[in-house]
């Protein structure tokens, strides 16, 4: 059973989520910008590994701090008169994520507190997510006009959610192991 946390608690976790979230937004546009396939398409998007990563851990603080920073992304580089554009897509970000935990937990058997997650569950719930994010995000994008081609983008996005999503969970995989192997070195003295 999840154990309960203060509302306090968990707007601080939505918070420091929507800051790494919009650095990391900003860190993609620095390194990968130049590889933009077609508006919000990019054939590596790190922030798609936050975004995974923060709803498998936390839930509903992790998608509402994506909500936020998305919306905040949202706002400054597009139109902020669109209003009905930047909500949707922030609602889409964060909501990818949290669809593609459900269908894992349900189809794909993953336990719901994460428990005996493998490298093997992992590169499934990737993949989920990688399908779920591009297909919302590309059919929204292509019903409102700025994607052209419904398909190649859905598949550079696919490509660009899972390159970051493995990307990141690598990255936090190690940090996690040299902690362990931090922890235990200075334990063992």
């Amino acid at each position: 059973m999840q154990e309960k946390i203060s509302l306090h608690t968990q707007v601080t976790l939505a918070l420091v989520c929507a800051i790494a979230y919009f650095y990391a937004y900003q860190l993609n546009l620095y390194w990968f910008d130049l590889f933009e396939f077609s508006h919000g398409t990019n054939w590596v998007y790190i922030p798609s590994g936050l975004q995974l990563l923060f709803v498998l851990v936390l839930l509903g603080p992790g998608a509402w701090g994506i909500a936020a920073a998305s919306l905040l992304i949202n706002y400054t580089l597009n139109s902020p008169d669109d209003h009905v554009f930047n909500i949707v897509t922030s609602l889409i970000s964060a909501g990818a994520p949290y669809l593609s935990r459900h269908i894992a937990i349900h189809a794909l058997n993953l336990s719901p507190q994460l428990s005996g997650l493998t490298s093997q569950g992992f590169f499934k719930i990737s993949v989920v997510f990688a399908i779920t994010s591009s297909v919302l995000h590309q059919i929204w994008f292509f019903w409102i006009g700025i994607t052209d081609n419904l398909l190649n983008s859905t598949l550079v996005m696919a490509a660009g959610d899972w390159f970051g999503t493995v990307l990141v969970l690598a990255f936090a995989s190690l940090m996690i192991k040299g902690c362990k192997l931090m922890a235990g070195t200075f334990m063992g003295h």
